[in-house]
């Protein structure tokens, strides 16, 4: 054999690897194209139903319109993705939604498939909306049900206040209110007189009760899912906080899209916890007041500068802001550097 036909040969096989590497790069390609084509419908799908929460005011109390939410959310979804006019691609779609959460300013809804037995012996699933659950917490004295604003219902188990077993009002009452003072020198380490610990606990509790009633649904999801043919092992995964509790101090949705099957065999599986807050409820601000030689920042509500004519320099989120534009805290503000005391 000449050595031109070894060329030849040598040819033909790094040709075909070419091609063959060309077609695999290409199948990557478009799999990463569609998957995110579908991260970007479903994050314009939460975004458009929490921004028609917003827009309406249908938060709080009983007025929250979760069934028109639900019509803006998968009407933007199937729309982004192209199957606004294909009822069973919709469908397959759906069933791969085990669990959706709306989260209110005091309480949440759990949007999931039922099973339920019908008068004429049929058995149906229907997808339902429970009822409006609690952020609800439990330590040694009370019973919390929180909301998102600094408003809270209390549970007093021991009769430790003396007065009504219920209270509702602003957690800061506890803080200051003559009425509480023999609580706050019994209970000096409760947390309703520390605002860092009850912003702790209170946020704690919310993320592990909706970790929870998402885990509980995702599960229970397996029994309707198996009955559809769907033989994918639906789990809610753990220690993924940091994916989708970022909005869960605003009105918001939690939307656990798992297992739905995409790529040009379909042989991948798209899995996504998605959230997207509605930004009605507001961060509690800091407000700096330019002094003559320093700044002094101040919580707001505080008393110093209420009908007061002082400049406001800036305003700020957190109180670390207020610290790096260097400021001092005023005693409305329980951590920090306090300003001295001038005459």
């Amino acid at each position: 054999m000449k050595i031109y036909h070894f060329a030849l040969i040598f040819l033909i096989f790094f040709l075909g690897a070419v091609i063959k590497t060309d077609i695999s790069v290409g199948k990557l390609k478009a799999i990463e194209n569609e998957n995110n084509e579908i991260t970007s419908a479903l994050s314009s799908a939460t975004a458009d139903a929490v921004n028609y929460l917003s827009k309406t005011g249908s938060y709080g109390g009983n007025s929250i319109k979760k069934d028109e939410m639900l019509t803006i959310f998968y009407s933007s979804l199937f729309s982004s993705l192209g199957i606004i006019s294909d009822y069973a691609a919709q469908a397959e779609m759906e069933i791969y939604i085990p669990v959706i959460l709306l989260c209110d300013t005091d309480g949440y809804y759990v949007y999931y498939y039922d099973e339920y037995k019908a008068a004429d012996g049929n058995t149906y699933v229907e997808r339902v909306w429970s009822e409006k659950l609690p952020y609800s917490y439990e330590d040694e004295c009370f019973i919390y049900r929180f909301t998102l604003s600094d408003m809270v219902y209390v549970y007093d188990k021991n009769n430790l206040l003396g007065i009504e077993p219920v209270i509702e009002g602003n957690y800061k009452e506890f803080q200051t209110n003559p009425g509480y003072a023999d609580f706050r020198s019994r209970h000096g380490n409760s947390m309703l007189l520390h605002d860092e610990d009850y912003e702790l606990v209170k946020r704690g509790a919310i993320i592990n009760k909706l970790e929870e009633v998402m885990s509980y649904y995702t599960s229970k999801h397996n029994y309707i899912a198996n009955k559809q043919g769907i033989t994918y092992s639906f789990s809610f995964p753990e220690d993924k906080q940091h994916e989708w509790a970022e909005y869960i101090d605003d009105v918001n949705i939690l939307v656990v899209f798992q297992g739905y099957p995409y790529g040009p065999d379909r042989n991948f599986t798209y899995n996504k916890i998605a959230s997207t807050g509605a930004n009605i409820v507001k961060k509690s601000r800091y407000y700096v007041e330019k002094k003559s030689w320093y700044y002094l920042a101040h919580r707001q509500g505080c008393e110093k500068i209420k009908n007061n004519d002082m400049i406001l320099d800036e305003t700020f989120d957190t109180i670390e802001e207020c610290v790096r534009y260097g400021a001092y805290c005023c005693d409305c503000i329980e951590h920090g550097a306090r300003v001295p005391v001038l005459k």
